[in-house]
């Protein structure tokens, strides 16, 4: 079953929670925790994967708390995929070499490439403000 982790599912909400109060305010881990239900502990390692991607910044002291980095509309959601779970990759046997021994006469290696290709094009061009305003641009859609 293809499936979004649990991690992905709650990185996508602080994001997006972020991504609602963007520029104007710090948010603490606590106000993430309490506003999207998520464990403080959690969400702190989240915070912590999604800061070294880049996506987040963090601010010590009384007025301290995270922000984003950039603007909702230049943070893609293949940025944050990837900050969260790593390279997106649907099967591992496009990816390696020599892992099976079909490899030669793979009757389904080159779907699985060009399905792969279409969801990473597709998370590349939707943005975390997509998310926010719940909007899909229509002709993203109309390409798959």
């Amino acid at each position: 079953m293809f499936r979004v982790s649990a991690k992905l599912e709650y990185g996508l909400r602080a994001m997006i929670f972020l991504g609602k109060n963007y520029p104007h305010e710090k948010l603490t881990l606590s106000q993430i925790s309490q506003e999207e239900n998520i464990s403080r502990e959690f969400l702190a390692q989240l915070m912590s994967e999604l800061r070294r991607a880049n996506l987040v910044e963090s601010y010590k002291g009384i007025t301290g708390g995270y922000t984003l980095t950039k603007p909702p509309h230049e943070i893609t959601l293949k940025e944050i995929f990837e900050a969260l779970e790593g390279p997106i990759q649907i099967i591992d046997c496009i990816h390696i070499d020599n892992k099976c021994n079909k490899e030669r006469n793979c009757y389904s290696k080159n779907i699985w490439i060009f399905i792969e290709k279409k969801i990473i094009d597709l998370l590349g061009s939707l943005t975390l403000e997509d998310l926010i305003n719940g909007t899909i641009r229509k002709e993203e859609i109309l390409t798959l």
